[in-house]
């Protein structure tokens, strides 16, 4: 995505480092701002310290020491928001695209505001993609923030599994697919990955909306089911049959195909039978040798 590409040329080039203070990494304005403020408070706090008024004095140095700590946790996130925006293999994103990153993209490349609330607590702010203002406490950033994890690679070793023990004697999988997937599912927030994300080269939705397209058309399946919080495997089941079905044709498939070439040709051996034919002749081949040995032997 282009969004993307932004985001990660700002961090490329950021001339902020790691010894950068809390209030000068979201850009001059807010710096700006943020001092205005510090400095405000700092004034008072020596106005009643030099009118002995000890009480108020602690108020302010209390206050001035709980921005601190709020500026250090938003440095402490907008570094945690550069390491997942670009520190996946090969410098990919770890979030996944059920993260909603519109406001996370704006304000942590400088385009967003740094307000304070009545309480005199940080607001932040940004315009969304709608024009329309989007306000956020610091503390409310992370909440919605989904990370790829081991979702794919847990799935993809089912599959490939199951591919490897594709064969024609009936035997069957040596794992309870359904089992299997229920436990990748209810890891954390892995369904939500698994709903929006490309698993093995193929997203689901993409391929529940091919495959139910006059459902959708005419209503049956309305919109509501179609966003990604439908899927939730807790209340629906169908996230769950798409990827145990994957599994299940990964290795039924030569099934499906040994039986077409039966109807086909009725001398048709699958790869199986002629595996087992052919040990069959091994074992025999030196019963026959030594039968015809004796045979010559009585003549």
């Amino acid at each position: 995505m282009a969004e993307d590409k932004q985001v990660k040329k700002y961090f490329e080039n950021l001339s902020y480092g790691k010894n950068s203070l809390a209030s000068e990494i979201h850009g001059k304005v807010n710096q700006e701002q943020i001092n205005k403020s510090i400095a405000s408070a700092v004034r008072m706090y020596d106005k009643h310290m030099a009118e002995g008024n000890k009480e108020m004095a602690a108020h302010f140095k209390s206050q001035i020491m709980n921005w601190s700590r709020q500026l250090e946790n938003l440095k402490a996130i907008k570094e945690e928001y550069a390491m997942n925006s670009g520190g996946g293999k090969g410098g990919m994103s770890m979030f996944s695209n059920y993260t909603d990153q519109s406001f996370d993209r704006n304000f942590f490349t400088e385009r967003g505001r740094i307000m304070m609330d009545e309480k005199l607590e940080f607001t932040l702010g940004v315009i969304g993609e709608d024009g329309q203002p989007i306000f956020k406490k610091i503390e409310d950033i992370t909440e919605n923030w989904v990370l790829k994890g081991a979702e794919e690679n847990d799935f993809m070793r089912l599959q490939q599994s199951a591919v490897k023990q594709r064969n024609d004697l009936g035997e069957p999988l040596d794992f309870d697919i359904d089992w299997e997937v229920s436990k990748i599912l209810e890891k954390s927030d892995a369904w939500k990955v698994m709903a929006s994300d490309k698993i093995g080269g193929r997203y689901f939705l993409n391929d529940y909306v091919e495959d139910n397209q006059e459902a959708i058309q005419t209503g049956r399946i309305p919109d509501n089911m179609l966003h990604p919080d439908s899927f939730d495997p807790n209340q629906d089941s169908r996230l769950h049959e798409y990827y145990a079905n994957r599994i299940r044709n990964a290795f039924e498939d030569s099934f499906y195909t040994n039986r077409v070439n039966e109807a086909l040709d009725p001398n048709y051996q699958t790869p199986g039978e002629m595996m087992a034919a052919d040990k069959l002749i091994a074992r025999m081949k030196p019963q026959e040798a030594k039968e015809t040995n004796t045979e010559n032997t009585q003549v």
